[in-house]
């Protein structure tokens, strides 16, 4: 088995999964703050993007039935948080889940911005290069 490798980095490619990364982390906080009166509930966050690229080279399941979980860009996980748990088990801490959902949209307003330049600067290289004939 070969693989062909450019020399580089996909930009393309990285923008386009850190979008999905920050579109399904702002899907599953929402979700957080839809719960928060949920008795018992824990609040789920996504794996860390890091963990998305370092697994870009691994192999991926394939999902079979609607029930399967998802890979991971969309891999999600519940997680502690000490014992601020309310009066009927709810874990859910609004301003914590406000402030990573605004910290989110803060990053996907900054890739949004990054792709647009880059694909400008895109633009440019092949306006010139078609304009001479």
């Amino acid at each position: 088995m070969s693989m062909t490798h450019t020399g580089g980095t996909d930009l393309l490619n990285l923008a386009e999964r850190r979008m999905s990364w920050l579109q399904n982390r702002e899907s599953v906080l929402a979700g957080n703050v839809a719960n928060a009166n949920t008795p018992h509930y824990s609040p789920k966050d996504v794996s860390p993007f890091q963990g998305v690229l370092e697994n870009a080279h691994t192999i991926a399941l394939k999902r079979t039935q609607p029930g399967h979980m998802l890979g991971p860009a969309g891999e999600t996980h519940a997680r502690k948080q000490g014992g601020r748990a309310s009066l009927d088990g709810n874990r859910v801490v609004l301003e914590d889940e406000l402030g990573k959902i605004a910290q989110t949209s803060d990053q996907q307003r900054f890739a949004t911005t990054v792709y647009g330049r880059y694909m400008g600067l895109y633009g440019m290289a092949l306006g010139a290069g078609g304009g001479g004939q």
